[in-house]
Parts: structure tokens; C-alpha cells; sequence
């Protein structure tokens, strides 16, 4: 009898996997219409305002470019000698800022039109993400299943009601992540090229994104090392890879050194947040996120003590000036900057006690996303068995992406971008457990 049930099991994950195959482009215009349909609904409901997120800064800057006003925004809580005269800005990337500059000019600075080009990207990374998992399981089912929970995932549809950098970070490595699980197998130049260019895309929307553009090309190095006796066979991956992502950075490198006199691979806020998540290693009660409140008492802190400073100086200059400060605190307090770094983890993959930076307790909904969060990750274990090779550029991703944000700052939301990696193991690893129970 178990035999036969197992069979009739077995015959039935068949039959959806072949409906699902036959039918999949059916399948894939349903998920979007009902997608276009709920982010219709939220946006009508929760429509995209300056108060809401990080829309002050990306669509500030945005604003300003299409006004021409230039690549600005003064924001004296960030950088406090800045100026409407000195506004050059380098705090938020340029990839997510041009395109919506592009939708700014298109749609008559509609913040509106912004929301819906955020609901379409959400939509680009649920299609992204089909492929990529059905490119490296073999399984339209997994595919459709890891579609269907990145749509439902709690923290994705609430972008749509803000603007930043984070789904289309999340779409440029999901296509950055498909392309070289693809071209590992094909070894075209074209697959190679597009995986530079979703890389390099990523690390323009969201700098700490740059680490996996790093990672995947050391990676592909590694992997090819048997065919080391053709140099060229061996070395070209990582060539073009790189070669594609230095194209796309280099112009915003070139454009940083000649406005602040020292050239920026990402974010001017490194700086900021070295110092504002470090500075009170040396207190008792360092466990923490540190918030707005608290950050802003700190960096005046810090400006009136440091009475070298002329009161002029830029983005870059101030960046610095809160790497010295922060790098010093770390080094006078390096135990302590070690178990604050291993905590963040929780508080990057858990959100844990971050809410209470910003003035309330966790409650039941956070303690559902640590819930969510939990559950995502141990199916992603699950998806990693038998397939650790075969999936290096996802945990490697993941693990280099959490280093980073462990060694200075960590919340939640910060993984957003990466979230499509961890529900297509997960969905492979949800699959796989029902298989073992058949």
C-alpha cells in the first residue's frame, strides 16, 4: 500500500510538472496580471509620499537632477556643511536615480508614475526569478512556486509604495545570478556579458551589491581552475565579467573624483555609518541599532569636538572624517566590535530589536517576519543539499553580502535585494521535503 501511495504521489508532482511546462507562459501571464492587480490596489490604498522610506533622498536627488540642478541634495543630517550652494551629493546611487529621473521627465515628476515603475520592477524580479530557479533545479514547479513567494513575501510588495534603490538592486542580481548559472553551462560570451551587466547594475543601485560582483567573478576563476592549461579558456569568464561591471562603474567613479576631489565606488554614506553604528562600542550597552535620534546627537557630537574642521568640507571629505572617528572607536574597542558584529546578524536577518531604535518594542508582527525569515532559511538549507556546487553563486552571494553588513551596519531591509536567492533555494528545498515524505 505505501508503494502504491508513493507511486500515485509521484505521478501526480509529474502530472503539475508537465502542466506547468506546457503551460507556462499561461501560467507566467496570470502571476502578472494578478501581481499588476494587487500592486494596483496597494498603490490606490498606499501611494508613494516623501515621508514614506527613503523617497526624501532618492526622489529628492531625482527632482533635483530633472530640474537641473544636478547629481544634488543637501541633507545636513547626513553631512552638516552641506549647502544650497554645495549640494553635490553622493548618497544614494546613480543606477535607480537615472531611471527614475527618466520616469520624472516622462510622467511629469509623478510620484505616482515612480510607485508604478517600482511594481514593475517587483514584477521583473518574480519573472527573473522564475527562470533562474527553473535554470539551475530542472523544475518549472519550483520556478513558478519561487514566483509565487516572492510575491507574497511581506517585505517586497510594501516597496512599491516608495521609492529607493532595493528592487532594482534585487532585479540586477537576480538577471546578474541567472545569466552566470546559464553561461557556466553554455560558456557564451553574450551570457557572460549579461551577468557582468546585471552585476554591475546591482552594485550601481546598492554599493554592498559590489561584493557580489567581486565574489562571482573570483568564483568563476575558481571553478575554471581545471581548465588552467588554456589560459585564455580560463581566465576570459573573469575578464568579461569584470570588464562589463568596471564599464558601469567607472563612470560614476570619474564623475565623484571630479566633483569631490577623491573618487567614490559607491555610497558616500560608508563613512556615516562606520561612525553612527560603531560610536558607542566603548559604553556598557552596545547591543543595539543605533537610530535617528540617537545618530543625529552623536554626529553633532562629533562635529563640535573635532574643531580642525573648517566647516566646507564635502561628501567625501566628511566620509573621511567618520571612517578616522569610527576606525578608531573600533580599534580602541575591538572585543566589543566583534560581538556587536556577530549580533548583527540577527538583526540583519531578523530585524531583532532594530524597531526599538526607532522608538517601540517588537511586536506581532515583527516576531512573524523573524518567523517568515526563519522558516525561508532553514528550507534554504534544505535546497542547498546535494547542490552545493552547483549553487556557489547564491551562497557565496549571501554570505559575503552578510559579512559586510555584519561589519557596520545591519537591518532587514538591507537584504531585500538578495531575498530572490534565498526563496529560490527555499522553494527547491520546500519541493525536496515533499518528495522525502512521499
Amino acid at each position: 500500500m505505501a508503494i502504491h501511495n508513493n507511486q500515485i504521489n509521484k505521478n501526480w508532482r509529474s502530472e503539475i510538472e508537465e502542466y506547468l511546462s506546457r503551460h507556462i507562459a499561461l501560467v507566467l501571464v496570470s502571476l502578472i496580471a494578478l501581481t499588476l492587480l494587487a500592486g494596483f490596489y496597494r498603490l490606490h490604498f498606499d501611494a508613494p509620499d516623501f515621508g514614506k522610506g527613503e523617497t526624501t533622498s532618492w526622489w529628492g536627488i531625482t527632482l533635483n537632477l530633472t530640474r537641473g540642478f544636478g547629481y544634488s541634495l543637501c541633507n545636513q543630517y547626513y553631512f552638516p556643511f552641506c549647502s544650497a550652494s554645495a549640494a553635490a551629493t553622493a548618497m544614494r546611487e546613480p543606477a535607480p536615480i537615472l531611471l527614475f529621473a527618466g520616469v520624472a521627465k516622462l510622467f511629469n515628476e509623478s510620484l505616482l508614475a515612480a510607485g508604478v515603475t517600482e511594481l514593475l520592477l517587483l514584477i521583473g524580479v518574480m519573472v527573473t526569478l522564475f527562470f533562474l530557479t527553473r535554470e539551475w533545479s530542472g523544475s518549472t514547479t519550483a520556478g513558478v512556486l519561487s514566483a509565487i513567494l516572492w510575491v507574497l513575501y511581506p517585505r517586497a510588495m510594501p516597496l512599491i509604495s516608495q521609492v529607493s534603490g532595493d528592487l532594482l538592486a534585487g532585479l540586477a542580481v537576480t538577471f546578474g545570478i541567472l545569466f552566470t548559472m546559464r553561461a557556466r553551462t553554455s560558456d557564451h560570451i553574450r551570457d557572460w556579458l549579461l551577468a557582468g551587466l546585471g552585476l554591475g547594475i546591482a552594485a550601481m543601485s546598492r554599493s554592498a551589491m559590489l561584493v557580489v560582483a567581486v565574489t562571482i567573478a573570483g568564483g568563476v576563476l575558481v571553478e575554471r581552475w581545471d581548465v588552467r592549461s588554456n589560459f585564455r579558456e580560463w581566465i576570459r569568464p573573469t575578464l568579461l565579467i569584470l570588464a562589463v561591471i568596471l564599464i558601469t562603474i567607472t563612470p560614476w567613479v570619474i564623475r565623484t573624483k571630479l566633483v569631490f576631489g577623491r573618487p567614490l565606488i559607491g555610497s558616500s554614506l560608508v563613512g556615516y555609518n562606520i561612525y553612527r553604528h560603531n560610536y558607542m562600542l566603548g559604553e556598557t550597552d552596545y547591543f543595539r541599532n543605533v537610530g535617528n535620534d540617537e545618530a543625529w546627537a552623536a554626529i553633532q557630537a562629533l562635529t563640535a569636538r573635532r574643531t580642525d574642521l573648517l566647516g566646507t568640507e564635502n561628501e567625501a571629505q566628511m566620509d573621511l572624517v567618520y571612517r578616522d572617528e569610527g576606525l578608531k572607536i573600533i580599534k580602541a574597542n575591538p572585543a566589543h566590535y566583534v560581538l556587536l558584529s556577530c549580533y548583527r546578524f540577527f538583526m540583519l536577518w531578523f530585524d531583532w530589536r532594530v524597531s526599538e531604535a526607532f522608538g517601540y518594542l517588537m511586536g506581532l508582527s515583527e516576531y512573524a517576519i523573524v518567523l517568515l525569515q526563519l522558516t525561508l532559511l532553514i528550507f534554504a538549507f534544505r535546497g542547498l543539499k546535494n547542490n552545493l556546487r552547483a549553487t556557489w553563486p547564491f551562497w557565496s552571494s549571501l554570505i559575503v553580502v552578510t559579512l559586510s553588513y555584519m561589519s557596520v551596519n545591519s537591518r532587514m531591509h538591507y537584504v531585500i535585494p538578495l531575498m530572490p536567492l534565498v526563496i529560490s533555494l527555499a522553494s527547491v528545498g520546500v519541493l525536496a521535503l515533499k518528495r522525502r515524505e512521499s
